[in-house]
């Protein structure tokens, strides 16, 4: 019937000259099939280095990474700029570089950036009542607020990058940021800014990477250690005193630390000021 309303009563062809074609893509982890154009494949996350993003891609890839043992270990493997450190359990990527204020900047090779905060936060964090987004789009310094028990902590990224995307499902569900803060629970998505190819890029001005990195996280974890005994000094309430007894911090801590302590923590480590003290 279409065919006759065009005319084409008697079609010479050997087949609908209204048929079109076109290659289609779509994802085999996804329960329901979504038809990508091939052309707009580019477009979505699953076309570019942000497919490492991706929470279906993360749940069944499940790629090995070559992990050093420890930090003992990670000196060791100096050579290889990409390693991957533990540093009391915590992991610390080699590939990625780190601001002052712990937060993470991947930066793939077709130039699609991420950002996110890292593992030290996120294991003192230990949980997280609502995640905010104060940049959403343009050229800025990515920022985002963490609250818990009534703390407003404010995380900003140090160097402003073109923010295209963020993730917005942390905002019903910002778990995931301390559950996998290197993959799932990135913040902002993004690319460099520069008005020339010619420019050299600022994205990474002033972060480390690398064995860097693993040896700065190291001196992190020992600073905040004095700090949480200094803080479990002080006379209680009620007038006692813990006894420091020379562990290391427990995961979560900040939970139980009241607002003050909480403010006072977060100005030492994640301040957006941070930068202003040197890194290691």
């Amino acid at each position: 019937p279409t065919a006759k309303l065009h005319h084409e009563e008697h079609p010479t062809l050997d087949r609908c000259p209204f048929l079109q074609e076109s290659l289609m893509q779509y994802c085999a982890a996804g329960s329901v099939t979504k038809y990508i154009p091939y052309s707009e494949s580019v477009l979505s996350q699953c076309g570019t280095d942000s497919h490492r993003y991706c929470e279906l891609y993360t749940a069944l890839a499940n790629p090995v990474e070559n992990m050093a043992s420890d930090y003992g270990d990670a000196k060791r493997h100096q050579a290889d700029e990409k390693e991957e450190y533990l540093v009391d359990g915590m992991r610390v990527p080699g590939r990625l570089w780190y601001s002052p204020n712990h937060m993470w900047l991947d930066v793939s090779d077709d130039g699609v950036l991420h950002i996110g905060i890292d593992a030290f936060l996120a294991r003192i964090l230990g949980t997280i009542d609502q995640v905010t987004f104060v940049t959403t789009k343009g050229i800025c310094r990515p920022t985002a607020v963490l609250s818990l028990k009534g703390a407003d902590l404010q995380m900003m990224f140090p160097n402003e990058v073109l923010i295209t995307r963020i993730d917005s499902y942390l905002r019903t569900n910002p778990a995931k940021i301390l559950a996998d803060p290197y993959s799932v629970g990135w913040l902002f998505e993004g690319a460099e800014i520069r008005e020339s190819r010619a420019l050299q890029s600022t994205v990474t001005r002033g972060l480390i990477s690398g064995k860097e990195a693993a040896g700065w996280m190291q001196h992190e974890l020992e600073r905040v250690n004095t700090l949480v005994h200094e803080i479990a000094a002080r006379p209680q309430e009620h007038g006692s005193i813990v006894m420091a007894d020379g562990g290391g911090i427990q995961a979560g801590f900040m939970q139980h630390l009241n607002r003050g302590e909480i403010l006072q923590l977060f100005n030492e480590f994640f301040s957006p000021l941070a930068h202003w003290r040197k890194i290691l």
